[in-house]
């Protein structure tokens, strides 16, 4: 099969890392053709055909999308494979310079309307709430998975390791995080993984806070040991599709705590998830330091279900839905 998927490139986050994902994996059997920022290079197997392409042009320029339709004609894919709007609109739009009409397929990555997904010949929801969100002319649900790596030990120091994985962005609720931390009763790191223009606004809240000195900001392609490493990892989002660092954890961590948030509750259990309040969170954290065992034991529980989020299972499912909108 030939697939052609396209991304609209913002910074290497989830979604980007979805779609890479993909693409490596189904490169090992199909021909994978990927349209994005030439900035994903690192990140992809050599065997993905990368087309560069600068989606900030204007979507309903006539030359910029006969530009397009021209380089989809040269492909000739099975396929269309979308993970952003903007460009299903540009694949959407290309079509008036094409005879062909090659099937589209869109992924909606978070919990948000999106009036042009009904642009989609097949819509994706990675969630049962993200599936309240679609309106393309089909929709059907394939969950997130990602692929294993095996993870190595790392020093991360003495003290009771917390991580965050994410962008650093407002939805992500590392505020939140920061001000529960600041109220604690025992003595902690804390790790976040991710890049984001909130960097500046975060690192000040932890200076008012006075809790600068055990707070770290990093950017690293090893996030899979800084789980495994780590004593607790936190996700305190705000709204979430089906977060990859959620399947991460169930992967590589020890406990994840998680805001009560999505669908987070059926995939973790109750005594998991918290609701977002900075109190709440306080005494949330306190008892997970006083109660170590019990909730390592409550987490391992919900690591058997890891099979659940394998890369090759989501693959799998992704080629019978692409198969289901070929003619």
């Amino acid at each position: 099969m030939r697939i052609l998927h396209t991304l609209h490139w913002v910074q290497f986050a989830g979604t980007e890392k979805v779609c890479v994902d993909l693409c490596n994996e189904f490169c090992k059997s199909h021909e994978v053709f990927l349209m994005t920022n030439d900035k994903i290079k690192t990140y992809t197997n050599d065997k993905v055909n990368l087309i560069a392409v600068d989606f900030e042009k204007n979507r309903y320029n006539p030359i910029f999308l006969y530009k397009i339709a021209k380089i989809i004609k040269d492909i000739n894919p099975d396929v269309i494979h979308c993970h952003n709007t903007k460009e299903l609109e540009i694949m959407y739009n290309a079509r008036i310079f094409m005879k062909k009409k090659i099937p589209i397929v869109a992924t909606r990555h978070n919990a948000d309307l999106k009036t042009k997904f009904s642009y989609a010949d097949l819509g994706v929801g990675v969630s049962k709430e993200t599936m309240n969100f679609m309106n393309s002319k089909k929709n059907i649900l394939i969950e997130n998975g990602i692929p294993f790596k095996t993870p190595k030990k790392i020093n991360l120091g003495n003290q009771f390791i917390i991580l965050g994985v994410g962008r650093l962005a407002k939805v992500k609720g590392w505020d939140l995080l920061i001000q529960a931390l600041s109220k604690v009763n025992f003595d902690f790191k804390l790790i976040i993984l991710g890049e984001g223009n909130q960097k500046i606004e975060l690192q000040n809240l932890c200076n008012e806070t006075n809790i600068s000195d055990k707070v770290e900001f990093k950017f690293v392609t090893n996030v899979n040991d800084y789980i495994f490493s780590s004593d607790l990892q936190v996700i305190a989002s705000k709204e979430e599709g089906l977060s990859l660092a959620l399947i991460e954890a169930i992967f590589y961590g020890k406990i994840l705590l998680a805001s009560n948030i999505s669908n987070h509750s059926d995939l973790i259990g109750t005594e998991l998830v918290y609701d977002r309040d900075i109190n709440i969170l306080t005494n949330k954290l306190n008892d997970i330091y006083e109660n170590y065992d019990k909730y390592r034991e409550l987490f391992a529980k919900v690591k058997e279900t890891k099979d659940n989020f394998s890369i090759e299972k989501m693959a799998e499912k992704y080629i019978q839905a692409y198969e289901s909108v070929i003619k």
